[in-house]
């Protein structure tokens, strides 16, 4: 163009028919910055024992159609032998049992009178007194006396210590309580009960470590009979 509004018919033309134009529509296959999956997906399968999975498919799948087509042919089997053991008196005796058990659980027969509970064993001995006088002095002999004489202490009024009586009624109680087990029950009282009690009762440091009553290994130990009252015999309550 030469002037104002007018062409100059010898400018350059430029034909832009054939120049690529971008298609704005066209997106990346992938956006920036998104994880191979492609290639991940590849590296698992690359990794992977086909055949082993294969073999292992096939195994299973020829096991489920062995069991089907055994089933298939062995049902109607089955079915028979069934229909030809559960004759008429047995199946009325079945609806009979039936029945019965949904009655009963439909029913249940009313709760019976409560079982009483069993009474206690009669006591062998009425009191820690009878106890020691009857059993424990004639039987557990032993060299007892003050410090310098006998290794063992006793007193023959052991009532007077709290401790003494304590002890001796935990034994008491616990032979009238063992005495009902023929077989073992003695044995256990005397390793559990009776050793450990009259261990500390006649030990110098016991309760009665200032007793001066004394008695020889061939003697029963000494014995006081307590105040009346003092341990009234428990049988008669």
């Amino acid at each position: 163009m030469s002037g104002l509004g007018e062409w100059d018919d010898d400018a350059p033309v430029y034909d832009l028919g054939d120049a690529p134009v971008a298609d704005v529509d066209d997106e990346p296959d992938e956006p920036i910055g998104a994880p191979d999956v492609t290639g991940r997906v590849s590296a698992v399968l690359d990794g992977l024992d086909v055949a082993s999975i294969a073999g292992g498919l096939v195994a299973s799948m020829v096991t489920s159609e062995i069991h089907r087509q055994v089933q298939r042919e062995v049902a109607p089997i089955v079915t028979e032998a069934v229909a030809a053991v559960l004759t008429p008196e047995r199946l009325e005796a079945l609806r009979t049992a039936a029945t019965a058990a949904a009655e009963a659980e439909l029913n249940p027969p009313p709760a019976g009178e409560p079982t009483p509970p069993e009474e206690a064993p009669t006591l062998y001995y009425g009191s820690v007194d009878e106890f020691v006088r009857e059993f424990v002095c004639p039987i557990f002999r032993r060299n007892v006396g003050e410090e310098g004489r006998a290794d063992y202490r006793w007193s023959a009024r052991w009532w007077e210590s709290a401790e003494a009586i304590a002890r001796l009624e935990a034994m008491w109680r616990a032979w009238e309580h063992l005495r009902m087990d023929a077989s073992t029950g003695t044995s256990v009282w005397l390793r559990d009960h009776a050793d450990h009690h009259l261990g500390v009762l006649m030990s110098p440091t016991g309760p009665w470590a200032l007793s001066k009553d004394t008695a020889g290994p061939d003697e029963p130990l000494p014995y006081e009979a307590p105040p009346e009252g003092l341990f009234p015999d428990v049988r008669d309550h």
